[in-house]
């Protein structure tokens, strides 16, 4: 085992033995070098390690912050097809933050794959994982056609059914199609505090858009997922012949 590892190991040990509370701070890292008597580089590496665990938050000027007593645990699924995409939805928890009226421009545009200047109606929520002490697993934005968003109303609280069952059962809008894109980003600043992550620190942007039978998209979704909480798995099989 490496340097430091150990001092990672150690560090965890300390944080849930209650040396530092949730909410408290670790001294600098300097001062923390300066005890395990190893440099700073070592040290900071150990932090990241405890950082990617989910113990701490760390901020330029702010410091080293316990966020929690054990670590997270990383959320895996293939959702491969809609019925992986409902059984993502039956175990966690969505937790609705804003619903408001926009008009997306050009960089908004770009990554739903619409035109600049269309509206829609945008609902953040939290997709958090019940069994991990409420750990936020990602933050999305829903946009909806405001027709359909306005028949669907208060539904979207529910922290359980997905949004385009709602749609079909409000509208007769069904889902034909989904199409699913992935990119490595950098977390939005809006959704740091939200994710408790660190500023540009990296996540996978992953858009849906919900297509009817006739291709058209009444649906779109854009969620952030810190990298080191979600795994997205996929098998590919040799085609015979």
């Amino acid at each position: 085992m490496r340097r430091y590892e150990e001092v990672a190991e150690e560090l965890v040990r300390q944080i849930q033995s209650g040396r530092w509370e949730v909410g408290g701070r670790l001294a600098p890292e300097v001062d923390l070098a300066a005890e395990f008597d190893v440099s700073r580089g070592t040290m900071r590496a150990a932090l990241d390690i405890v950082e990617e665990l989910g113990l701490v938050s760390r901020r330029p000027r702010r410091g080293t912050r316990v966020e929690r007593l054990k670590p997270h645990s990383v959320f895996a699924r293939s959702l491969q097809s809609v019925d992986e995409l409902t059984q993502y939805s039956v175990e966690t928890d969505r937790q609705v933050l804003s619903i408001a009226d926009v008009v997306v421009d050009e960089a908004d545009a770009r990554i739903l794959g619409c035109p600049p200047g269309q509206r829609w109606t945008k609902i953040r929520m939290l997709r958090i994982d019940p069994a991990d002490d409420g750990w936020p697993l990602c933050c999305t934005d829903v946009y909806l056609e405001p027709d359909i968003a306005e028949a669907v109303g208060d539904q979207v609280l529910d922290p359980k059914r997905l949004i385009s069952d709602m749609v079909e059962q409000t509208t007769g809008r069904t889902v034909h199609t989904i199409e699913q894109r992935m990119r490595a980003a950098t977390v939005p600043d809006a959704m740091v505090d939200l994710l408790h992550t660190t500023p540009g620190s990296p996540v996978m942007r992953m858009t849906r858009r919900y297509l009817d039978r006739a291709g058209q998209p009444f649906e779109i979704t854009v969620s952030v997922h810190p990298a080191e909480r979600f795994e997205y798995a996929v098998e590919l099989e040799r085609g015979r012949g």
